[in-house]
């Protein structure tokens, strides 16, 4: 390629990573898991490729490509049966036995979110096949070793062939006819496309190892087919020492034969560097990538290392929950491919070639915790593809040109943009960029809020959190993100527009809209919060609901039955939340009711009807920990959260994926689709951080949330203007000591002022010194003079905003000033353990104002 898109690493770089020692121990890495069961699916890739599996089969079913468009090699006729596309064969002849195809049948494998290693044996030879990927040219590297296990010279013919029939983006019209060349002198095939909509592909597949024999590009000669089967017509064929055709059309295909003798204990391996490029560079690609493949596979290799453990870290000393930590964030890494000149999030592998916001937004929910550059780039990459400050759903290559879809007002885009940005903003505060984002930000809440009706309740024509779906009515999950929207929009303002009038309207809205959620959407029968289809009640119930306790909106009781209904309807066990119950929106009824494209939420169980998805035990987690039972969130994590979990749960196996089939009573109880889902790596992220006490309490950022027991002190990454090295000691939901770089800091809501620290320890245990517990206002200092006994901070919010401040201390405060004035809403209450719980309430002014609370 011309230009390099993704940044080079450095070798000082390497290295950092290849002497990093996690507390995995030195042998064992954390980023690779060994599957000996022979089934489930597999997905891998790299900036510019990614590949498919199915059944634990080491032939992939798919190969992806995105440069320089999107294009795939998928035989597949049905996206549900799509393990039936065999696009890739391999076959072996040992001496004069009969010839066999192997690989298709399941392997053991060891796994990695950016390679992955399939292996094998029979009674003569052990087999190895490998998928790689390179960082910054637009291929993968596929190896296939075989190695002689017997005590005699065995010799052998090796067959493959990869039919090059390409599915273009978005339409997925298949490809079959290009024209080929071979390079007899290189072992390569190369196809190229002429068509429009492949964006003139050319296509190649280049042996850099064992020469081959034998060499096609037609694939009507060898009568091959989407079945995987030839005629495998051996050494009768052109040979590598042959003179290099002219290119003409053919039905592409890629195939292969190679001779050897193998010695006892000796090894034959076949390399294939298969990719693309634009037509009228391919042949400079193929020159280039013949010498440089290795390098770029170790780059980047090197680079998931780097970006998984070197760069942050968040150990518990729980082998589970601390694996599952690297291999999320793997996931983040690697999961991001070339789209028209720039590397972006995406949310698999293989599967998905295009584009989606939300994608993007919900797995930087957990990636604000230890990455804010990612987060700034992301959210800069939204902001790009914007038009008239309307931010995009997706972006793709479609036909002849990269289109963008734009959000319409009830897409729920518009409140993950907005939450997202409030907690770049609250984790950087870089006012710089959220100035950029806020027209953006801005048009966002404008959007929203068209879907607000008198009742103060939010109507959407999508069920729940689905893209899918046409039948109007108020929304338990619009409801609540809109209310969460509105005070994400508040501090944003408070920061960069603290004189919009709009401010003190927009705060009456989202109290108005916070009591109609518990008011006209509770039903007490079925102690849930529920839906409407017009002025219908929908008598399903979603998970979506779990976001009202999660972002504190309900009551503590209302949250409670909520959280034990989920448990009693949704959850499956040893699997998770599902989406919806009852599981029936397959039926012809409901299909025509809600106008869905035939089965498109999926059958029964299957997708989003009734499937379990990732971000659904996260919420449930979530919930748990906002009431309290922090020590059962974590436990649901670990159960349906992490790697282990998953792998060990039914039909499980190593992967953090986007659904599972939910149905207890079929043998396929807990199967997986889609192994490798960006935001499942995200929110993962995201619910252990919540969980280990890390509060975003929309005007600030804490360390006194609710928190679950671990056995170790935490150790962990954490964003708060300069990345800062955290230490969590204790479990007592009171602190003893927090400090930053060393000088105390009496508040557990973090104060601007520590922007610039590097470290920050946590201790929970009896009170000493006073602290500030909470508060919804932005803290910009906080000290407590132990001579004169005064805590002194300084806040600030929007003219007419209703502060409240929550301190603890160890004996009742004798008098609490703002601005040299006495406060009189106060209220203080003795708790069990003898500590004191004070909460001062009073309506900020418009300039920044000091509190100072006295002791005797």
């Amino acid at each position: 390629m011309s230009k390099t898109i993704v940044k080079k690493i450095t070798v000082g770089a390497i290295l950092a990573v290849m002497c990093s020692v996690l507390s995995f121990g030195q042998n064992e890495n954390p980023i690779s898991y060994t599957f000996e069961k022979k089934y489930g699916q597999v997905e891998v890739g790299g900036p510019y490729a990614g590949v498919e599996f199915h059944k634990s089969n080491p032939l992939p079913s798919r190969i992806s490509f995105y440069y320089p468009v999107a294009n795939s090699i998928d035989v597949s006729t049905d996206y549900w049966k799509r393990e039936r596309s065999r696009p890739m064969a391999v076959g072996i002849q040992v001496g004069q036995a009969r010839r066999k195809w192997i690989g298709r049948e399941g392997w053991n494998y060891t796994l990695s979110p950016n390679s992955v290693t399939f292996f094998d044996r029979d009674s003569l030879l052990s087999y190895q096949m490998r998928y790689e990927f390179c960082m910054n040219e637009p291929a993968m590297v596929f190896s296939f070793e075989i190695k002689n296990e017997s005590l005699k010279p065995q010799s052998l013919s090796v067959y493959s062939h990869l039919l090059l029939a390409l599915r273009t983006c978005q339409t997925y019209a298949r490809k079959d006819s290009a024209m080929m060349t071979i390079k007899t002198k290189s072992g390569a095939v190369l196809a190229q496309f002429n068509d429009t909509d492949t964006k003139e592909t050319g296509l190649f597949v280049l042996n850099a190892g064992e020469q081959p024999a034998g060499i096609w590009d037609d694939a009507d000669e060898l009568s091959a087919t989407d079945d995987g089967n030839s005629r495998w017509i051996g050494l009768a064929g052109r040979t590598r020492n042959s003179s290099p055709t002219n290119p003409r059309r053919r039905r592409a295909i890629a195939a292969f034969e190679y001779s050897h003798m193998l010695q006892p204990g000796e090894s034959l391996k076949i390399i294939q560097i298969i990719g693309t490029a634009q037509k009228n560079e391919a042949e400079k690609e193929l020159s280039i990538i013949s010498k440089n493949w290795q390098s770029q596979v170790s780059l980047y290799n090197e680079y998931i290392k780097k970006r998984s453990s070197t760069e942050s870290q968040f150990t518990t000393g729980d082998r589970i929950v601390d694996r599952s930590v690297v291999w999320a964030k793997s996931i983040l890494a690697a999961n991001a491919h070339y789209l028209n000149g720039t590397i972006v999030p995406m949310p698999c592998p293989a599967e998905y070639n295009f584009y989606f916001t939300h994608d993007l937004l919900m797995t930087n929910l957990g990636a604000v915790n230890f990455d804010l550059e990612r987060v700034k780039k992301n959210l800069r990459y939204v902001v790009s593809l914007a038009k008239d400050s309307i931010i995009p759903h997706a972006y793709y290559w479609r036909d002849k040109e990269f289109q963008t879809e734009l959000c319409f007002p009830s897409n729920w885009n518009h409140f993950w943009f907005i939450e997202v940005s409030a907690a770049y903003l609250r984790h950087s505060f870089d006012t710089v960029t959220v100035r950029m984002l806020y027209p953006l930000i801005s048009k966002s809440l404008t959007e929203v809020l068209k879907q607000k009706k008198d009742d103060n309740l939010m109507y959407a024509f999508r069920p729940d959190w689905w893209d899918i779906g046409w039948k109007e009515g108020p929304r338990t999950y619009t409801t609540a993100l809109t209310v969460r929207a509105i005070d994400d929009y508040l501090y944003i303002a408070s920061c960069i527009d603290h004189k919009n009038r709009n401010l003190i309207d927009l705060e009456h809205t989202s109290r108005s809209m916070r009591s109609a959620l518990s008011k006209k959407l509770w039903d007490d029968s079925l102690n849930y919060l529920i839906n409407y289809n017009d002025s219908t009640e929908d008598t399903h119930l979603y998970m979506g609901s779990l976001i009202a306790p999660a972002f504190h909106l309900l009551d503590r009781e209302k949250s409670e039955k909520l959280i034990h209904t989920a448990q009693k309807v949704l959850f499956a066990p040893k699997v998770g939340i599902r989406a919806v119950m009852p599981a029936d929106f397959a039926t012809d009824s409901l299909i025509k009711y809600f106008k869905f494209a035939g089965d498109e939420a999926g059958q029964a169980y299957y997708y989003i009807n009734g499937g379990v998805w990732p971000h659904n035990n996260a919420w449930y987690a979530l919930a748990l920990n906002s009431i309290g039972r922090s020590d059962e969130a974590l436990a649901m994590m670990k159960q349906t959260m992490t790697v282990d979990g998953i792998a060990q749960s039914p039909n499980g196996y190593p992967a953090m994926y986007e659904y599972r089939f939910s149905d207890e009573t079929s043998p396929e109880y807990g199967k997986i689709d889609k192994p490798s889902f960006l935001w499942a790596g995200g929110f993962y992220l995201y619910t252990l951080y919540s969980i280990s006490g890390f509060s975003d309490n929309v005007w600030n950022l804490s360390v006194g949330g609710n928190h679950a027991r671990f056995d170790s002190p935490i150790q962990c990454s954490y964003e708060f203007g300069r990345s800062k090295n955290v230490t969590i000691n204790g479990y007592t939901k009171t602190m003893h000591a927090l400090t930053g770089d060393g000088r105390t800091i009496p508040s557990l809501v973090l104060p601007l002022d520590i922007l610039n620290d590097s470290t920050l320890s946590v201790t929970y245990g009896s009170v000493t010194d006073p602290y500030i517990a909470g508060t919804n206002a932005i803290v910009y200092s906080a000290v407590y003079h132990a001579v004169g006994k005064k805590l002194e901070c300084s806040v600030s919010s929007f003219e007419g905003h209703r502060v409240t401040m929550t301190v603890v201390s160890a004996t009742l405060p004798r008098s609490i000033d703002l601005d040299g004035k006495s406060v009189k809403q106060v209220d203080s209450r003795n708790n069990i353990d003898g500590s004191v719980t004070t909460n001062i309430r009073f309506t900020a002014a418009s300039h920044r104002e000091t509190i100072q609370v006295g002791w005797e």
